[in-house]
């Protein structure tokens, strides 16, 4: 080999050796720092518990842009008039069980936003942020500061003159759960000092400006955030500015709740209004001014029909509803709103609205009624449950609940083979609807917590099914309407408590003669169902269950609890998991047992949030496996893939028998404003 050759060679090694020494001193150092965070946060973390702060918070807004869609965004309707500015000021007693787990007490509000109505009001999640989580919110953005979601980020380090470290995140994939930033960190015991967080998630872009605590539980909390954002949507644009300082040292007495009045604000506030904040103010003065100046006749009655428009129908139609004494409250979901809107193939749309009204006697004992209304267009059906619960001993989950409602419309097949064996001629009841009844129920229910691990229920319930072809049920002298009336026992085990599986076993068996009931029968049913949480908020759902009628006496209907069709959905969070979506609603009814199991795995980041540009508005993904085992039916299957984003939630899936390919379809849920 030439000179030549062999000194190129062996200076090439070289460059390599001194290549590979320096990444990996840089990886060390890196993960040096990582760990000192790490640790830093393990070793305060218990100091958060029970800790109470004080907080002056103001939001301010500007309108950029806008147009008569924003009259329809829940808690935004506030900004679709004029004015274009805004302010909103509180000061608030914050208790803290954890920094995910605080209740919040406001004790003075002001601002030019009418009635002190919220706006905007997913910005309160950045209020508290806790950058040493797993979940920088609660719920969702991946903090790049703990050690499960460091293999979601890439850091490079530097050491400043002062002796501190300057930490620079950016993430491996760009995702709506990832944030880019630094952090200034304090290189002997991993404190971070300060942060600044780049994002974008749910409609806002933001940068928000961190300083923590110095010492303690507070050095996890913040000591000051700051937090700017943008608003876009169909051509709304709204720019917001939130300053949140912690640890205030004027106290306002407890016996204080939620007063408005600006001159306490003004003894109270930690720090001046800037020139801008009282400019706001100022011309809220002046408009208010002339507001309440004597006008004319003729200038009154335009006035009347504009308050009746925007701050009545208004009002009522796009935001949610809700009024709250010391011992009552009332709260309505907005009567237009994309979130309650739902479409299958197999249901078509369907619309719901919720109604939530609790009276409390005691701090131990309080009635509630929640109704829930849904209307099914393909089906026609208008749907509704109202549960009515008195509430005796929370402590022990001990309540009493009326229920009625008028559930799904049920199958059942029997009715047709009664009239068929009757009649020995061939019947043509294609189109009839024969099979098909509306169902009525009613139910009274006691529930307690024997142990801490066992509830016991037990309570009665009353059906009412009525046949949707009155004429042809009547035509072949068969009644057009079953009563059921059922004493029920079941039993909720979690053997691990929060920590495992929830367990349950429910028997209910009919009695006839009571009230018109001419059906006997006796169900059994078991379940277990587990959602396991994975660091990362990565979810594993597991359901299996199984159910049996012993004895179906002159009992045409089969109607399980635990394994029926769902009229009302409760979309990607609630529904979708445990249930099966290409199953015909007339095979719930059909069976004299089943046997079921359901699997879903969810995480922030699995397959779609990989692409480019669409996955990183994706913000989870879930995979579903189901199957089901039905008398006289083969074994049936669904495989699944849903996510979800800041605007729906979409699953697609394929059904089949054995191994033989069934059918897909595809689930539409709108998630637009789920946190608005």
């Amino acid at each position: 080999m030439r000179y030549d050759q062999l000194f190129t060679k062996n200076l090439l090694a070289l460059i390599l050796t001194s290549i590979t020494i320096s990444v990996s001193a840089k990886n060390k150092r890196d993960s040096l720092i990582l760990d000192r965070i790490y640790n830093y946060q393990q070793a305060n973390y218990s100091a958060i518990d029970s800790l109470e702060d004080l907080v002056y918070a103001k939001f301010r807004y500007k309108v950029e842009k806008r147009n008569p869609i924003l009259w329809i965004i829940p808690s935004m309707y506030v900004m679709a008039r004029d004015p274009r500015e805004y302010i909103r000021e509180s000061y608030s007693k914050v208790m803290f069980k954890n920094a995910h787990d605080y209740k919040i007490t406001n004790q003075a509000l002001t601002g030019t936003i009418r009635h002190n109505l919220k706006a905007m009001p997913t910005l309160l999640d950045y209020m508290t942020p806790n950058i040493y989580d797993i979940d920088l919110y609660d719920g969702h953005i991946l903090s790049p500061f703990n050690k499960v979601n460091r293999r979601y980020y890439r850091y490079t380090q530097k050491l400043q003159n002062d002796g501190n470290t300057r930490l620079e995140f950016r993430p491996k994939n760009y995702n709506t759960q990832l944030l880019n930033g630094y952090a200034i960190v304090d290189t002997e015991t991993g404190r971070i000092i300060r942060t600044l967080l780049n994002g974008e998630f749910d409609m806002l872009t933001f940068r928000t400006e961190i300083t923590q605590g110095e010492e303690g539980g507070r050095s996890l909390m913040p000591a000051k955030c700051t937090t700017v954002a943008t608003f876009r949507f169909m051509g709304n644009r709204i720019a917001a500015l939130f300053d949140a300082n912690y640890n205030c040292d004027k106290t306002i007495p407890d016996s204080v709740k939620e007063v408005s009045d600006r001159k306490l604000m003004d003894e109270i506030r930690p720090y001046p209004l800037s020139e801008t904040d009282k400019q706001i103010y100022k011309a809220y003065d002046i408009s208010h001014q002339k507001d309440t100046t004597e006008q004319t006749p003729k200038e009154k009655k335009p006035n009347i029909w504009k308050k009746i428009f925007w701050d009545t129908i208004g009002d009522n139609l796009v935001t949610p509803i809700s009024a709250e004494s010391e011992d009552a409250s009332f709260s309505m979901s907005p009567i237009i709103n994309p979130l309650y809107l739902s479409y299958t193939q197999s249901r078509g749309v369907r619309y719901k609205m919720r109604f939530r009204t609790r009276y409390s006697f005691s701090q131990y004992r309080y009635l509630t009624l929640n109704p829930t209304f849904g209307y099914a267009f393909k089906e026609r059906q208008f749907y509704f449950t109202a549960p009515l619960r008195m509430t005796y001993n929370p402590k022990r989950n001990g309540y009493v609940e009326l229920e009625f409602g008028n559930g799904n419309r049920i199958s059942n097949s029997s009715v047709q083979d009664v009239i068929s064996k009757a009649h020995e001629d061939t019947i043509d009841f294609s189109n009839t609807n024969i099979d098909r009844f509306n169902d009525q129920h009613l139910s009274l229910k006691n529930n307690v917590m024997l142990f801490d691990w066992v509830d016991i229920e037990a309570g009665l319930i009353y059906h009412r099914r009525s046949a949707i072809n009155k004429s042809i049920m009547t035509e072949y002298e068969m009644p057009t309407e079953y009563r059921s009336f059922a004493p029920m026992i079941g039993f909720k085990i979690l053997p691990w408590l929060s920590r495992g599986p929830l367990f349950s076993i429910n028997y209910e068996r009919a009695i006839k003669g009571v009230n018109k009931s001419n059906l006997e029968y006796e169900r059994w049913e078991f379940d277990a169902q587990w959602k396991k949480k994975i660091p990362g908020l990565r979810l594993l759902n597991l359901r299996a269950g199984a159910g049996i009628y012993t004895n179906k006496k002159d009992n045409l209907f089969v109607d399980f609890a635990n394994f029926r069709d769902k009229n009302l959905p409760e979309g990607w969070d609630d529904d979708w998991s445990g249930n099966f979506q290409l199953l015909s609603s007339r095979e719930y009814n059909q069976s004299d047992y089943y046997l079921r199991g359901n699997i879903s795995y969810e995480s922030p980041m699995l397959v779609a949030t990989w692409l480019p540009y669409v996955g990183k508005y994706i913000e989870k993904e879930r995979f579903y496996i189901s199957t089901v085992l039905l008398e006289k039916s083969r074994p049936y299957y669904e495989l699944g893939y849903g996510f979800t984003n800041r605007y729906i939630s979409v699953g697609a899936f394929a059904s089949f028998r054995n191994t033989h390919f069934d059918r897909i379809g595809v689930e539409f849920e709108f998630e637009l404003f789920r946190r608005w």
